[in-house]
């Protein structure tokens, strides 16, 4: 954000790195927080804030487990200490079927669809993880509450489509889960 005009600098503020931060959208939240600390460096969110980017990316490089594939494509959610925990498995079959439908351009991923309820009425939201196995486990920390999630595996065209191979049930989480 260094390189910036004067309108993008409005969104450079405390907020917008903790909702960047609470979609685990690190990247953006170090860039947003580098920003803050090149205009106002005595503000004393950024300290905070680098602490909780640093804690989520160190919680975040451990979350993908490999697992014993059991040979079907599937995909599950749970709640797990905090954490919306997925577990999902794709076959080489149904891989390459789903690679032939997207025109082999593009890559396996698991789709979170969640609904959480605000203030302003429910706020719906799907972000896409690129996986690097394709049997395994993975933890999302910071996924609001209450809400409702769903999750999908499946490929990402490089068009944008996506082929989905399984989708697990609702997931309904309360605020005190």
């Amino acid at each position: 954000m260094a390189d910036s005009s004067d309108d993008d600098r409005i969104f450079a503020t405390a907020a917008m790195a903790e909702i960047f931060l609470s979609q685990n959208l690190l990247e953006q939240a170090r860039r947003v927080v580098d920003e803050l600390d090149a205009t106002d460096s005595r503000n004393p969110r950024i300290p905070e804030l680098r602490r909780r980017i640093d804690e989520v990316a160190q919680r975040s490089g451990h979350d993908t487990v490999a697992l014993e594939p059991i040979g079907r494509d599937s995909i599950s959610l749970e709640l797990c200490e905090g954490a919306l925990r997925v577990y999902w498995e794709l076959t080489e079959k149904g891989l390459e079927l789903a690679r032939h439908t997207a025109r082999y351009s593009g890559g396996p991923i698991v789709r979170l669809f969640t609904a959480a309820v605000g203030p302003r009425g429910v706020r719906t939201g799907i972000r896409d993880h690129e996986m690097d196995k394709l049997c395994a486990r993975r933890d999302f920390f910071g996924m609001p509450r209450p809400a409702t999630h769903v999750a999908a595996v499946g490929f990402l065209a490089n068009t944008g489509e996506f082929v989905p191979m399984a989708q697990s049930e609702v997931l309904k989480v309360s605020e005190c889960d």
